[in-house]
């Protein structure tokens, strides 16, 4: 399986069920075949919660087995392997859950806001803050300006590598390669300096 397959596997592993899930994926790969009670030995983690997470890869996809009788026991016992033949069009899906989120938090973030600067108190439109006359309605501390331009360019870029990725787009431009830039800091300034005799 090419690494960026392994990368993308372990991801969804991650989602199934965190570091346990991922563990026994791993043992999968390298054990091919192999009963829960055998992918308990080699990850030390309860049998029970292999079985959920066997359970989960097997409904997305992801992991089949097989069931085997022993003739001289009767009983049944099933051999597991990982099945990645979906895996691509999973992958897909993902990206694209992941591109409309991106898109959605890039359509909600303005290219400037108003912020007393304490956690958890609003942030504000120009038009917003011009209404409360650029003073928090929470603790009345003058509003200051601060400047996302980095943060959308960021998810500008977030945004184009993965419609490249996804085949939407042809070509990455910003003449970065799609490659995250340095994060620059964040600059504020107090309302009144750039408004004049705002919040006055």
């Amino acid at each position: 399986m090419p690494k960026k397959n392994i990368k993308e596997l372990m991801e969804l592993a991650m989602e199934i069920g965190g570091e346990e899930a991922q563990l026994v994926v791993k043992a999968l790969q390298k054990k091919k075949e192999a009963t829960d009670e055998e992918l308990e030995e080699m990850t030390e983690i309860r049998v029970n919660t292999i079985r959920k997470v066997l359970y989960s890869l097997h409904e997305m996809g992801l992991a089949d087995f097989k069931r085997v009788r022993d003739k001289e026991s009767g009983w049944y016992y099933y051999y597991w392997h990982l099945e990645t033949k979906r895996l691509p069009e999973l992958i897909k899906a993902r990206k694209l859950k992941e591109l409309e989120r991106l898109k959605r938090e890039r359509d909600s973030t303005p290219q400037v806001y108003f912020w007393c600067g304490k956690e958890g108190h609003p942030t504000m439109t120009l038009d917003e803050a011009f209404e409360y006359e650029f003073r928090c309605p929470l603790c009345g501390d003058i509003m200051m300006q601060y400047d996302n331009t980095e943060k959308i360019r960021e998810l500008d870029e977030m945004i184009e590598r993965l419609e490249v990725e996804l085949g939407i787009r042809k070509v990455v431009g910003g003449g970065n390669n799609g490659k995250k830039s340095r994060r620059r800091k964040e600059q504020a300034r107090p309302v009144r300096s750039s408004l004049g005799a705002a919040g006055a």
